[in-house]
């Protein structure tokens, strides 16, 4: 993300020893210090709901993968069968049954008794608050980036290796690619 300036270029200093990113990495650390002890002040068992509310952000944000790789190659998805299932037909899919699992998991979070805690946050179960808390988070610093003028979001979206887009013909740029 630093590299590609959606978040400061800071982030994206690379550690010349290990060749590893420094300062997110740091980051990272930090603030899952902070987060797993400030979740076991609270309970020992928070920590299972945090885990629990995660798996919700990662089923939307691969739902969201999936639609987006059908939207962006829609242009080839008819170019050929191979295309038609690895560009259209298999993330639309995949897309659709992971967005139907965060329903069902987001009403089945909202029951307190199906949390690792059994306690009801604000009237729902713990997982649920935690993952709204953490997406709406996700949010503001989305939104924060853009007010900041961040280069991120006024170029032309594109792909890391052109060479593996399939052509119009059916085939690659490449023979081993795709």
């Amino acid at each position: 993300m630093a590299r590609n300036q959606a978040i400061p270029g800071y982030f994206g200093k690379i550690s010349s020893d290990h060749q590893t990113p420094s300062v997110s990495t740091w980051w990272v650390a930090v603030i899952a210090i902070i987060w797993y002890v400030g979740v076991n002040l609270v309970s020992t068992d928070a920590l299972l709901d945090s885990v629990t509310a995660l798996s919700m952000l990662i089923a939307f944000y691969y739902s969201l993968t999936g639609l987006a790789c059908a939207i962006y190659y829609r242009h080839l998805v008819f170019h050929s069968r191979r295309a038609f299932f690895l560009i259209g037909l298999g993330p639309v899919i995949g897309s659709i049954l992971l967005f139907g699992l965060l329903v069902l998991s987001a009403i089945s979070m909202a029951d307190p008794a199906n949390s690792a805690t059994g306690e009801s946050w604000f009237g729902v179960g713990p997982p649920l608050v935690i993952g709204v808390l953490i997406f709406a988070m996700g949010v503001i610093f989305m939104v924060a980036s853009r007010a900041s003028g961040s280069p991120f979001w006024y170029r032309k979206p594109g792909v890391v290796d052109p060479a593996l887009v399939p052509t119009k013909d059916g085939g690659t740029r490449e023979r081993h690619a795709i």
